[in-house]
């Protein structure tokens, strides 16, 4: 039953409020009065890093330095490819038979431009003719006298995942 009077006495007194809100002096502001916002603060100049990655490439005597980056990588791919047919000695248990073989294998180029973690990941072929370990060996052949180009990230020198298909022709094609 208090209830009812407080509420009521609520209601009234902000009644009040309100028309004594509507007789209050309104001020007024003219637009020009105002004072703009201070301008934002000039970004402070940071150094500039380069954020296009540079991806890493064989070296080798035929390719020079004053090539361009993507003639150096076409050249050290070329001169990759010549080393690794150079050192895949075709398997002795597929000679005489006409099989052609896919082996993709991975290996890490590291910072120091050394190839690492030399691993085969896909075979497409006839198995148990020795084209797996064939392909491996020509990889770690490469590996032990191969120097690389660094790939670079924002300035810094990172190893790169690299994947590269050895074929295997039969000798009669």
């Amino acid at each position: 039953m208090y209830y009812r009077y407080l509420f009521l006495f609520l209601f009234f007194l902000g009644g009040i409020q309100a028309t004594q809100a509507e007789t209050a002096p309104q001020y007024i502001v003219e637009i020009d009065t105002l004072v703009p916002p201070p301008p934002p603060p000039l970004p402070v100049p940071t150094e500039i890093i380069d954020h296009e990655p540079k991806y890493c490439y064989y070296l080798t005597e035929n390719c020079s330095e004053d090539e361009s980056a993507e003639e150096r990588k076409t050249c050290g791919q070329l001169a990759l490819m010549k080393d690794l047919s150079a050192a895949t000695i075709y398997p002795k248990a597929a000679k005489g038979k006409n099989i052609n073989s896919v082996a993709y294998i991975r290996f890490v180029v590291t910072a120091e431009g050394k190839m690492e973690n030399i691993e085969l990941i896909r075979f497409k072929g006839e198995e148990e003719l020795g084209f797996e370990e064939a392909a491996l060996n020509a990889v770690r052949t490469v590996a032990k006298t191969a120097k690389w180009e660094a790939g670079q990230e924002f300035g810094k020198k990172v190893s790169i995942q690299m994947v590269v298909p050895i074929r295997f022709k039969s000798e009669k094609d």
